[in-house]
């Protein structure tokens, strides 16, 4: 049980974060673009610490791979190091 709740953790915060970079991406005002990044880079650093602490399987981490990944290139468009 506590698997899934990781799981599902994971996935909601990976989701945030692909959903603030977007918007950081799309923003017009330079504050709105900001605060986004900032919010993504958040998500995927919880995402990714919290990744190393879990007990999820090896097929949900798989699930979870192209999402990181995709939330690392919109970052890395964004201007972050990751």
């Amino acid at each position: 049980m506590a698997e899934r709740v990781e799981f599902a953790f994971l996935r909601t915060e990976l989701h945030t974060g692909l959903t603030t970079a977007k918007i950081a991406a799309t923003a017009k005002d330079d504050k709105k673009k900001q605060r986004n990044r900032t919010m993504a880079r958040k998500a995927y650093d919880s995402a990714l610490h919290f990744l190393r602490k879990s007990e999820i399987t090896e097929s949900e981490v798989a699930e979870l791979k192209p999402q990181i990944e995709e939330l690392r290139k919109a970052l890395r468009e964004l201007g972050e190091d990751v």
